[in-house]
């Protein structure tokens, strides 16, 4: 069956390159929301076969996210990193989160993040998409925040 997917698209004023090498733990921090508050347990980077943990702090629980870099390309109109869920929590069965840079011109990037995933069941799904939407949403004023020149 289909997974539950969408893109985001985020202009930045910084060259691809720049904007590339900031996506590293300190960025992942200052992108995630004030809920769930999300500690970073290992952060190997955005290279093929690296692996990334988080402990997510649902309040009553405190469940580890551990996805690993599946694809990693730098090119020179476009650079991307694929995170693919190996271990997750919220009853989810896949994840999948493309990160992907791509040069507008020598001054400005889009970022563009795409997601799919899937969990238990398609009720779950629905309720886990807008969550999932809204993380990434909340992540624009960010990027342009701490990317921008």
């Amino acid at each position: 069956s289909l997974m539950p997917s969408f893109r985001v698209r985020t202009r930045v004023n910084a060259p691809m390159q720049d904007v590339w090498t900031q996506f590293d733990a300190a960025l992942l921090k200052k992108l995630s929301p004030p809920f769930p508050q999300v500690r970073i347990v290992r952060f190997d980077g955005c290279q093929t076969g690296d692996i990334v943990t988080l402990e997510l702090n649902l309040l009553l629980a405190k469940p580890l996210w551990t996805s690993k870099i599946t694809d990693s390309v730098q090119g020179e109109q476009a650079c991307y990193f694929v995170d693919e869920g190996v271990e997750m929590p919220l009853g989810l069965t896949a994840w999948r989160h493309e990160h992907r840079m791509e040069k507008r011109d020598a001054k400005s990037t889009y970022i563009v993040d795409h997601i799919s995933f899937k969990s238990k069941n398609w009720l779950l799904d629905y309720l886990l998409l807008p969550l999932f939407w809204g993380m990434i949403i909340y992540r624009i004023p960010f990027y342009k925040l701490y990317l921008n020149k």
